[in-house]
């Protein structure tokens, strides 16, 4: 059995990650596209863990009313300053949540998702895949932030001209 304190744990190591990745980036290469097909940028990763992690928590655990546009998070722009608050704010939100997270024994809201492993949703289920979340999209932004650091960027908007 896992801890709301051993979530918080790893969830707080992740976002350390995502601290230093965007800590390389200034405001134009915090936008700028990776040469791939489909590229997010740094700040799209950043808007979309963030948004993902709120929605798993304080949505769907704890039954907050969370505003999302999930399409929104892939399209966003924004600053190196601007990612770092919504990773501070992410993780002071985690720690507000963590009474709430370690009462819960049922789920506020039934995800609308597959069913993980084929059986339905739980409490823990949905803590590990907010987790899940999290991990894997900083391994996606740690490769990204090193792709548009060695690569000629390519903006994700005109944000940086503004």
């Amino acid at each position: 059995m896992i801890s709301i304190d051993d979530f918080l744990l790893f969830c707080n190591r992740t976002l350390d990650g995502y601290e230093g990745a965007i800590a390389e980036l200034d405001d134009e290469t915090v936008n700028a596209l990776p040469p791939l097909p489909d590229p997010n940028s740094p700040f799209q990763l950043v808007t979309h863990a963030v948004g993902a992690g709120t929605w798993w928590t304080a949505r769907v655990v704890c039954g907050h009313e969370v505003e999302r546009d999930r399409d929104g998070e892939f399209s966003t722009v924004g600053t190196a300053d601007a990612a770092r608050k919504s990773l501070a704010d992410f993780r002071r939100l985690l720690g507000e949540l963590a009474p709430e997270l370690a009462a819960a024994s049922e789920l506020a809201i039934i995800p609308s998702t597959q069913t993980p492993l084929g059986a339905p949703w739980t409490v823990g289920a949905a803590l590990i895949h907010a987790y899940e979340e999290l991990a894997q999209h900083l391994g996606h932004l740690q490769i990204t932030v090193d792709l548009v650091g060695t690569a000629p960027p390519s903006p994700a908007s005109s944000f940086a001209s503004s």
